[in-house]
């Protein structure tokens, strides 16, 4: 069958907002101590390559390039036993603490300030998630205060007394994270989540009414997800969304972040109905907060989820990426778990860095893939393999067709820019024609990333799987290389 790929330029889904290119940073693994900071943190660094805070200037560039909006922070399960108080202060008075999430004990000589800090060396604004697991209100209350207050008050005196004058001025906050797992640390029904969630959210509110709450969302199709919303809508700015997809075989790694397509779909009018039932005009969106593909049997948690990722992988993420552009008109942030060695696209060791294939997905998009996203439709071969695994147990969550070429657009208004992102899962290459619905002034750049299923970068060939960018003539009829991720550029 032909491939064909139309761009509905003149049809706008919605604008799409850049926080969808957001990172999460927790304390587990290397993330932390050996990716923010060299692991021997507050040691003076042997790198020579560290900015005078301590800051590795090798991952501090690499997040410039993609310029993520949010990073979120502490975490992740780590925040469920977090006590921000244990990483503020001097030094020599901070106390080191047994880590229940991930089997570890804190130093806790990175904190709340450090990663402030870190995120205005990046050019960053930090993103904090309140422990709801062991913590209660009045802690939450207090790092609000800490953070955000300019009062005369005892936490922000306690912050200017750490040498901090002006307040953090931290905008978002998760109310909890995964609250409702049997693996957090204090889990919870989901009718004392949304007791709870309401209290904290009146209280948040009162000390500082500036600031946008996420609830704690489950993976966006299930009882929990529906209960606390109904309950608590009106009280939030966002509803989170955790899923990860795995990528036991090529094609899993593929098609499965289509799953995610109808979660945020379902969640879409899990939202509506409750906004409908509390009569609301304000607008609640999504916060896909925590995402990723992930081995997890063979890259455990405990051992800090160091996966090394292939190009299957690589294609896996610009999926996931596709279907946030896709569906812009409600997802508005979105997180990738995590951002430096633990399931990331970048991997560290002492003294070097290299960037893992799903990197090139994660910039691209981030730097290509702005302006609004436009409609898009796809005809042409599909793959027609037996479904196992995720491909099996969400079966009735995915599409009857998973076609071989996967798209997302935008155009650019201010540019006059339409961007085309495709991503060929097929061990073949596919030729397609392109079908847009206005004339095309001129090609821009054509910008791929191809390899065979199980190419990987590593320490010896950091290169091995990255980008080729090559000239683009305003023809439509486009050839996509074998297991391919390609960005097309067009002057409208």
């Amino acid at each position: 069958m032909a491939s064909s790929l139309s761009i509905t330029t003149r049809h706008t889904i919605a604008p799409v907002d850049r926080k969808i290119y957001s990172g999460f940073v927790e304390h587990m693994g290397r993330c932390v101590y050996g990716g923010l900071v060299p692991a021997t943190h507050p040691e003076p660094s042997k790198l020579d390559d560290c900015t005078p805070e301590g800051f590795r200037k090798d991952v501090l560039e690499a997040f410039k390039e993609v310029k993520p909006p949010l990073v979120r922070y502490p975490g992740g399960n780590y925040c469920a036993n977090f006590n921000w108080m244990d990483g503020v202060g001097p030094m020599a008075e901070r106390k080191p603490r047994l880590e229940l999430a991930w089997q570890n004990t804190e130093p806790n000589t990175f904190g709340t300030n450090e990663f402030v800090a870190w995120c205005r060396a990046a050019e960053i604004e930090p993103f904090f998630c309140l422990n709801m697991g062991t913590g209660d209100l009045r802690e939450a209350l207090a790092w609000i205060e800490y953070c955000n207050s300019d009062a005369n008050s005892y936490y922000a005196n306690l912050r200017r007394s750490h040498g901090i004058e002006k307040p953090h001025k931290i905008t978002y906050w998760c109310l909890g994270n995964e609250v409702y797992g049997d693996w957090q640390v204090a889990q919870v029904s989901k009718e004392a989540y949304a007791a709870m969630a309401i209290q904290w959210a009146k209280a948040i509110r009162m000390l500082d009414p500036s600031v946008k709450l996420v609830l704690c969302g489950q993976h966006g199709f299930n009882d929990w997800d529906e209960y606390v919303l109904q309950q608590c809508v009106d009280w939030v700015d966002y509803h989170s969304i955790h899923l990860y997809t795995e990528q036991k075989t090529h094609e899993m790694a593929v098609y499965a972040p289509r799953i995610a397509e109808t979660s945020i779909v379902w969640t879409q009018a899990m939202i509506d109905r409750a906004r409908y039932a509390k009569k609301m005009d304000r607008k609640v969106k999504i916060c896909f907060d925590e995402w990723n593909v992930w081995h997890p049997e063979k890259y455990p948690g405990n051992d800090g989820h160091e996966e090394i990722y292939n190009v299957s992988d690589m294609l896996g993420v610009a999926v996931w990426l596709h279907v946030f552009v896709r569906h812009a008109d409600i997802v508005e942030i979105a997180c990738i778990a995590q951002s430096v060695n633990v399931i990331s696209p970048l991997f560290t060791k002492e003294g070097d860095m290299f960037k893992q294939t799903t990197w090139w997905p994660y910039v691209l998009a981030a730097q290509y893939l702005v302006g609004r996203s436009v409609s898009t439709h796809v005809q042409g071969s599909a793959w027609e393999g037996e479904r196992t695994g995720q491909l099996a147990t969400n079966k009735g969550m995915l599409p009857e067709t998973l076609h071989h070429l996967d798209m997302a657009a935008t155009v650019d208004d201010e540019k006059k820019i339409l961007t085309v992102s495709v991503v060929n899962s097929k061990l073949e290459d596919v030729e397609a024609d392109l079908h847009i619905d206005q004339p095309i002034k001129a090609g821009i750049e054509k910008i791929e990333v191809a390899g065979e299923p199980e190419d990987v970068n590593s320490f010896e060939h950091k290169d091995k799987v990255s980008p080729v960018r090559s000239e683009l003539s305003a023809e439509t009829k486009v050839v996509f290389k074998r297991c391919s991720y390609t960005i097309l550029r067009y002057q409208l």
